[in-house]
C-alpha cells in the first residue's frame, strides 16, 4: 500500500505535468496594461472590460453588494470604474478571472453554481468585514477570498475520479473531506491550491491564504489576513447562507478570535449574526 508520501509524491507529480493547467487569463494582462498607463481612460477600460459580458456583469454584482461596502447603486460598468477606482477593478478583474478560468460541468458531487456563489459571497465579504474589524489588506482580501478554494476546482478537473473517491471516502467512513482528500491523494485541496497560486505567481499572502485558510495561525507571516478569510469561509457554513458541501465540516479556529480582536465567543456569535441579511441579499445576487 502506498503511504501518504508516495502520494503526495504522485500527486505533485501529475500537477506538474498537466499541460492545460490554466495560465493568467488574457484579459488580466490588457486590463493591467492600460492600469499601468497613466493616459487611459475610464471609457477605454470600460470598452475592454464590457467586451467579456459575464465578467461585466459579476463586477457590476460586486460592486452592488452591501458586503463590499459601495453606498451607491453602480449600474455601469464605467461608473463602476470610476466609484470603484483602479485598483479595485484591477484586482475584481484579477480575482473573477482566475476563478473563471477553470471551467467545470455538474456531476452527483459537484455543483459549479454553489461553489461560484460560495467563492463570490467569501471574496466579496472580506473586504468589508476585514474594513470593520479595523485591518486595511486593501485589495488582495478579495482575490484571496474568491480564490481560497481553487484547489477543490483543480481536483474535481483534473483529479475527476480521485475527487468522486474522495466524497465517497468521507460518506463512508465519516470522515471529514480534507482527512479524505489526504488518504486519497497524499495532499490537501489547500496546498493544490497554494500550487496553482505559485504558477500564477501570486503574492505570498495570496499563496498562504490558498495553503492555511483551514489552520489560519499556521500562516505564521500572514495570521491575521488568513484569519479573516477563515472567519468569513465559516460564516457561510454558520448561517448557511454561500455554503458549501465541502466546507460541511469545516470548524473554526478558536485562535482567531483573540486574534481578530473579539473579547469573546459570544462576541464573535453576535458579529456574525449581524450580517445574516446581507449575506442573504448578496448570495441572491450573484446567482448569476
Amino acid at each position: 500500500m502506498e503511504s501518504n508520501i508516495q502520494k503526495k509524491a504522485k500527486t505533485e507529480a501529475v500537477l506538474a505535468g498537466i499541460k492545460n493547467l490554466p495560465p493568467i487569463p488574457k484579459v488580466v494582462f490588457e486590463v493591467t496594461r492600460l492600469l499601468n498607463n497613466s493616459n487611459t481612460a475610464t471609457n477605454q477600460l470600460a470598452e475592454l472590460i464590457s467586451k467579456d459580458h459575464g465578467l461585466t456583469s459579476k463586477i457590476l454584482a460586486v460592486a452592488n453588494s452591501p458586503l463590499y461596502g459601495i453606498k451607491r447603486k453602480v449600474s455601469s460598468i464605467e461608473f463602476a470604474i470610476i466609484v470603484l477606482g483602479h485598483e479595485d477593478i484591477r484586482s475584481i478583474v484579477t480575482a473573477l478571472s482566475l476563478a473563471g478560468s477553470i471551467q467545470s460541468a455538474p456531476s452527483k458531487y459537484f455543483d459549479p453554481i454553489e461553489f461560484w456563489v460560495h467563492s463570490m459571497v467569501v471574496g466579496t465579504a472580506v473586504k468589508g468585514i476585514s474594513t470593520n474589524l479595523g485591518f486595511d489588506f486593501g485589495n488582495e482580501a478579495f482575490v484571496a477570498g474568491i480564490l481560497h478554494d481553487i484547489g477543490i476546482l483543480v481536483i474535481y478537473k483534473f483529479f475527476n475520479n480521485e475527487f468522486n473517491q474522495i466524497v465517497e471516502l468521507s460518506e463512508t467512513e465519516n470522515i471529514k473531506l480534507m482527512d479524505a482528500e489526504e488518504r486519497i491523494l497524499g495532499i490537501t485541496h489547500q496546498e493544490i491550491g497554494k500550487f496553482l497560486g505559485e504558477k500564477w505567481d501570486l503574492p505570498k499572502n495570496l499563496c498562504d491564504t490558498l495553503n492555511f485558510h483551514h489552520n489560519p495561525l499556521k500562516g505564521v507571516d500572514n495570521h491575521k489576513f488568513i484569519s479573516v478569510i477563515h472567519l468569513v469561509d465559516y460564516m457561510t457554513q454558520k448561517l448557511k447562507i454561500g455554503s458549501f458541501y465541502w466546507d460541511k465540516d469545516f470548524e473554526l479556529d478558536p485562535g482567531i478570535i483573540d486574534l481578530l480582536n473579539f473579547p469573546s465567543e459570544d462576541a464573535l456569535d453576535n458579529f456574525i449574526v449581524d450580517y445574516e441579511e446581507m449575506f442573504q441579499v448578496t448570495a441572491e445576487s450573484l446567482k448569476l
